[in-house]
Order: C-alpha cells, then sequence, then structure tokens
C-alpha cells in the first residue's frame, strides 16, 4: 500500500539581511502561497568577512510575522549553547503570540555560532544538550509548575495559564540535525527535523534511515508526513546561467564550512562525486585563501548537490528529485545578487515549480 506526501515549500534566510528586505521577501512568499512558510536561520558575527551584519534572529522574525498572515514563520535553527532554554522559552512565546500561534521553533548546534563560545561540545555533548533544552522549553511552553535539573541545564518554574491568555500551550520544535545522534534524536523527541545546507537524494536518505532508527528505539511511530526539511540553496530566473552563478560562491562557501568545520564526510560524499573533487578546496583552506573558492565550484557540484538553480523547468526537475528522496518541507535559501533577483526567485518558484510537483509516494 503506497501513501502520497504533498510537500509543503518555504523560504529561508539568514539573519543578516536588512530588516525592510526580510519583510518583502516573507509578503512575496505568502504571496505566492509557499505554505512551507518563512524561516529564519541564525546569523553570526562570523559573516562579517563575508561584509554582511547579522541580526538577531528573534526579532527578525517578529519583523516577518508583521509582514504575514497566514504562512508559519520558524526558526532554522538557533542554538541552545547560545542563550538558555528558558531564555528561548520568552523569545518563542513572544512570536508565537506576536504570528497568532504560526511559530516553528529550531534548533541546532550551530557550530560556526559557539565556535567563539568557550564551550567544549566534547564535554557538552549536542545530544544531551538538546534533549535537555526540549524537555525545558515543553514544561514551560506547558504553562505547568515544573522543577528541573539535567546535566547542563536546570529551572524552576511557578504555573501559569497560558491557555486562559490565548497562549499556546504546545509549540512544535524541529531539530537542525548533520550527524547520526542528532538525527536519531529528531526521530526519538522532535516534531520535525531540519537537513543540513548541501543536501542529495543520498544524504537524505541517511538522514531519514537514522531518524526512523531513533523513532523506533523509542517506541515511536512517525507519520507518513513527519516534517523533513532541509535548506537548499536556490536561484530562479529566466536566465538560468545567471542564477547558477548566483549559487555558485554560497556552494563554496557551504563546501568549505563542511571540510573545515562540520567535518561530515557523509554530506561530501553524497554527492556521489569522488573525494579528490574537495582536495583544492581543503588546500585552499590551508592556504588561507578558503574566501575566494567560486571558481572551483562546477556545475556538476551544484547539481550533484541538488543546489535548486537555473530556469523554472531546471529548478522543477531538482526540487521534484529532493522530494522524491522524502524532502517534504523543502527550504528555499534564495541567494540572487539582489533584492530584485530574491523576489524574482521567490516569485517564480510560486507561480511556475511549486504548483507542478508531484508528491511523494511512501510505500509502506
Amino acid at each position: 500500500m503506497s501513501t502520497s506526501v504533498s510537500p509543503k515549500v518555504g523560504v529561508i534566510f539568514k539573519s543578516y539581511e536588512p530588516l525592510s528586505a526580510m519583510q518583502k521577501y516573507a509578503a512575496q512568499t505568502e504571496a505566492s502561497n509557499l505554505m512551507g512558510g518563512f524561516w529564519i536561520a541564525e546569523a553570526y558575527h562570523w559573516f562579517r568577512q563575508y561584509g554582511l551584519e547579522s541580526r538577531g534572529c528573534f526579532a527578525t522574525l517578529a519583523a516577518v510575522a508583521l509582514a504575514t498572515e497566514k504562512i508559519p514563520v520558524g526558526l532554522g535553527i538557533t542554538s541552545p549553547y547560545i542563550r538558555h532554554p528558558t531564555v528561548q522559552v520568552s523569545e518563542a512565546a513572544a512570536i508565537d503570540e506576536l504570528s497568532n500561534g504560526r511559530f516553528i521553533m529550531g534548533i541546532g548546534v550551530g557550530k560556526v555560532g559557539i565556535e567563539y563560545l568557550e564551550y567544549d561540545i566534547e564535554v557538552m555533548k549536542p545530544v544531551k544538550v538538546h534533549h535537555e533544552a526540549m524537555e525545558i522549553m515543553r514544561k514551560a511552553f506547558s504553562g505547568e509548575a515544573f522543577s528541573y535539573k539535567g546535566d547542563f541545564f536546570e529551572s524552576t518554574m511557578p504555573a501559569y495559564d497560558r491557555a486562559a491568555d490565548g497562549l499556546r500551550t504546545e509549540i512544535p520544535i524541529y531539530v537542525g540535525a548533520t550527524g547520526p545522534f542528532m538525527q536519531r534524536l529528531a526521530g526519538r523527541e522532535s516534531d520535525g527535523m531540519l537537513t543540513a545546507g548541501l543536501t542529495s537524494p543520498a544524504f537524505l536518505k541517511y538522514a531519514i534511515d537514522n531518524m526512523n532508527k531513533g523513532a523506533d528505539k523509542a517506541g515511536r511511530q512517525l507519520p507518513v508526513d513527519f516534517p523533513v526539511g532541509g535548506v537548499i540553496l536556490c536561484a530562479c530566473s529566466k536566465d538560468g546561467d545567471k542564477a547558477r552563478d548566483a549559487t555558485r560562491s554560497y556552494t563554496g562557501t557551504y563546501i568549505v564550512n563542511k571540510i573545515r568545520n562540520i567535518k561530515n564526510d557523509v554530506i561530501l560524499a553524497g554527492s556521489g562525486l569522488p573525494d579528490s573533487a574537495w582536495e583544492p578546496f581543503r588546500e585552499a583552506i590551508a592556504a588561507g585563501t578558503q574566501d575566494n573558492v567560486t571558481h572551483l565550484v562546477t556545475d556538476e557540484m551544484m547539481r550533484k548537490f541538488t543546489v535548486i538553480s537555473g530556469d523554472p523547468e531546471d529548478c522543477l526537475e531538482i526540487t521534484q528529485e529532493l522530494v522524491d528522496a522524502g524532502l517534504n518541507l523543502p527550504l528555499l535559501e534564495v541567494v540572487g545578487d539582489s533584492e530584485k533577483d530574491n523576489l524574482e526567485t521567490i516569485s517564480l518558484m510560486g507561480e511556475h515549480v511549486v504548483p507542478r510537483l508531484k508528491p511523494q509516494i511512501v510505500e509502506g
């Protein structure tokens, strides 16, 4: 017996864009009927090396909430290493209230952001940190009195009748999961899994297999439409070459990040390209020229990583490939050269690509 799962496509930007532009992008996402929603990934001051300034992700999402009325607004992701779970709860509760219950909380390590902090993640293991963070957040969202003491976090709160104030007592929490242990945690405890940038059908299979193993171990039966999201670089234009050129430098940055910071060879191997393909990038890192690797990124690399770039027909083919592999919540990281280009990408994806996507067929 087979079941069809219709994808919900959303848009995601890092929080280094001007707030006025963010509101335009969010409004266009809603106007284009992209019901996966508008998401913010927390940017860090690390991006100053690219001439970009980070804004607070919650403040940015508040601006987005005010610019939209019906689509979900989400974080994909912020890190519990940066803010105590009780602080995350206060911020999340405010966004959820402001958006009239449209908020989705996304948490993950954010390794690029926490490398400046005095955390030893070999001691503060990500799985345990995120497990404890989710436990505290859910208890706080419920409004019930609780006292919690974990290995890394603790909190005690009196009761508060959130429902009487018209506030949700359950807010979905998605887990950003790059490695197998976090993917299993997502299956055990989260309300959705978000995979890393530079995904591929092979990496999706790997991540979903791990997610299901985690669910099975917890005796949990995940629904066929359990949210599996992924950050996918995207530029769509009637000029396909222009769009591919727009995603090229960002693809290079992601490749460098996977080699230098994330150190997850499964993501690179999932492309199907030989390990030798990444040697020029390793050499650039060793030489300190890792910020100048755009020329190393080929069209083949971007296609193997299912970077959604090209004209609408190209983008439809690539997006469908991801949907067929199990990505039911593609989050388009739109990366045009200008505000106008970004708005065009969102509009073209909404008008010419998403309505033509076929559901994923799940056998079971």
